[in-house]
């Protein structure tokens, strides 16, 4: 047994030291990147109340709950259900991910953090495995990897888009058309369907997709399995080879109807409610459509060409999240390789799958660029898709699977004259690990280059206020009885309402994340009963809220300061003091406030 053992490891010992060196080097740039030497695991890496307090309070309801669809802690008095919220329902795999880390931890900022952290090597440990399924060289393959798991794209949408930043499974939506170009055996249908064992590992991989990217990736997938559909019915001219990514695009459509089969039973029950998700006409289609430009534009100079970016920048038209679809150093090189691939000969296995690589990525271009095919979708068939730049990512990765495939083949036929040749076998293998080594050099490059200015994290002032605001909610939860109700001011809509003054869009989250027993008043869905009764409240005169809260078993209001300006705030607080006959409990860093009944 210890022969095999040793004489497996000694056969394999690359792969195993290759994928060794991708985890280092993604470890050691974000540690680089992120400042991870300053930062405190029980601390969160973002607390501006934007989106990125919508990933802490998930992570808290996981730490309490089995998962965060519903909670009896918010939307007091009643009890809230974000079923209407379908998003919420369509990135299970990267909740489960969390849940693991709730079920260790059981802290919601580590489990955050973890969970954050997490996605840069499990998208290049996926994109690993894709490669090594590919046959591309180990140690070219540990390279390119770590360049897609520390993407611009995945580096600049950080905690706050962290559903978009889950990008593990491209590869795997990659794999699954290069399977159905390449291969006659996977989603064949007939007698034999479910003796293949690949057809199994296909359903898994649509499972993982439908659950993951907020229905961005999943559509994505679907388009360029129907893509890979069109392209081998018109080259074999037989329908049933076009099938095959018909099949595999009803898998992904079954496994996403799934995932929001709980959202449509909400609704038939509840009626439907239009006002939680509101998304404009088409013309957002064209707004966070993809530039070909930005695919090639930096979102960091790093005081090079800083000055160049801000002129394009401030002077084009539409620049917003789609300045995330750089490529970098690696990806705009297998950008134009695809490119060239479209008018080259294919006429050996190499150029024949970067043929229909160079397909896929002039098809996801037309699907994502401005006022192509994406906003087309968008005005004839439905506007809730909008940010067509997302699928950047698709091309930046097909991009780099093309500079790892030719360099893999170089480093590969090297390799076969190394060992046919006596003479000059010392040179060669010279020019061989150069060329290892010299790729791997522009791969780090290439990753620094291509992130975005991000400044090391204000750690210490987040800590700061973090505490301030953890020790208020504290001290509110010692002065009253347990599972005591709390009323929030300002009234504030939820989900996506924008924020007020200083108070970001989801600060009223906060009473929720460091308490443990106490219920809070805001997070009802907006366009339900809840929301309305909350509203209604908000309305009345001090006085007569005051009375109202009491009899509905309330003890106390909560007052988010930053949404009100110093005269408001001012006028609020003397009102709500002279009514309830007392001054109110204050945070440290002076930001919210608490009466107590």
């Amino acid at each position: 047994m210890k022969s095999k053992i040793a004489g497996h490891f000694q056969r394999r010992w690359q792969d195993y030291v290759s994928f060794l060196l991708m985890l280092v080097i993604i470890f050691g740039m974000m540690y680089h990147l992120m400042g991870l030497k300053n930062m405190k695991l029980n601390i969160p890496m973002q607390y501006l109340g934007g989106d990125d307090m919508s990933v802490i309070v998930n992570a808290k309801m996981m730490t309490e709950q089995s998962w965060d669809m519903t909670s009896d802690r918010l939307g007091a008095p009643y009890t809230v259900q974000y079923y209407d919220f379908t998003s919420s329902m369509m990135h299970n795999a990267g909740l489960a991910i969390m849940k693991v880390f709730a079920l260790i931890t059981h802290d919601a900022a580590v489990t955050m953090n973890l969970t954050f952290l997490s996605i840069f090597f499990i998208a290049g440990i996926i994109s690993y495995f894709v490669m090594m399924n590919l046959k591309v060289n180990c140690w070219v393959n540990a390279f390119a990897s770590s360049v897609f798991a520390l993407s611009p794209y995945m580096l600049y949408r950080n905690i706050g888009h962290i559903v978009l930043t889950e990008c593990y499974f491209i590869p795997l939506s990659i794999l699954l058309c290069l399977w159905i170009y390449e291969r006659d055996d996977v989603l064949v249908l007939d007698k034999k369907f479910f003796k293949r064992k690949i057809n199994y590992v296909a359903l898994l991989f649509t499972f993982l997709i439908a659950n993951n990217g907020i229905a961005y990736y999943p559509f994505f997938t679907c388009f360029i399995l129907m893509v890979t559909a069109v392209s081998k019915l018109i080259k074999t001219g037989k329908i049933k080879e076009g099938l095959r990514g018909v099949v595999a695009t009803l898998m992904v459509c079954f496994f996403v109807v799934l995932s929001v089969l709980p959202g449509k039973i909400y609704t038939l029950a509840h009626g439907t409610n239009s006002a939680a998700v509101d998304r404009a006409g088409f013309e957002q289609a064209e707004l966070y459509g993809m530039k070909i430009s930005q695919l090639f534009m930096p979102v960091n100079g790093h005081g090079i060409y800083d000055h160049y970016i801000d002129i394009y920048n401030d002077n084009a038209f539409l620049v917003n999240e789609n300045s995330t679809a750089y490529l970098g150093i690696i990806g705009m090189i297998g950008f134009i390789i695809l490119m060239l691939c479209l008018f080259s000969r294919k006429d050996n296995a190499l150029s024949k799958r970067l043929g229909y690589i160079s397909e896929l990525n002039i098809t996801m271009v037309l699907l994502g660029t401005i006022g192509g095919i994406g906003a087309m979708f968008a005005f004839f068939i439905s506007p809730m898709l909008r940010g067509y730049n997302r699928i950047s990512i698709f091309i930046e990765y097909a991009c780099i699977l093309a500079v790892a495939l030719i360099v893999s083949s170089l480093v590969d036929k090297l390799k076969m004259r190394i060992k046919k040749k006596e003479k000059n076998r010392v040179a060669f293998n010279i020019i061989l690990y150069g060329m290892v080594v010299l790729f791997g050099c522009i791969c780090v490059f290439s990753i620094w280059e291509g992130c975005p200015a991000l400044a090391e994290p204000p750690y210490d002032t987040i800590e700061a206020e973090y505490t301030s605001d953890k020790e208020f909610v504290e001290t509110i939860e010692s002065e009253v009885e347990p599972g005591a109700m709390i009323y929030q001011l300002p009234y504030h809509k939820y989900p996506e309402e924008g924020p007020v003054n200083d108070m970001a869009d989801y600060h009223l989250f906060i009473g929720f994340l460091h308490s443990n027993t106490l219920k809070w008043s805001y997070g009802s869905i907006k366009g339900r009963e809840e929301d309305e009764w909350n509203e209604a409240v908000s309305e009345m005169e001090y006085d007569e809220m005051v009375s109202y809260l009491k009899e509905q078993g309330f003890s106390g209001i909560y007052i988010e300061r930053r949404a009100y300006t110093n005269e408001e705030l001012e006028e609020l607080e003397s009102a709500l003091e002279s009514v309830i006959g007392s001054k109110p409990i204050e945070s440290n860093n002076m930001n919210l406030s608490f009466f107590k009944f």
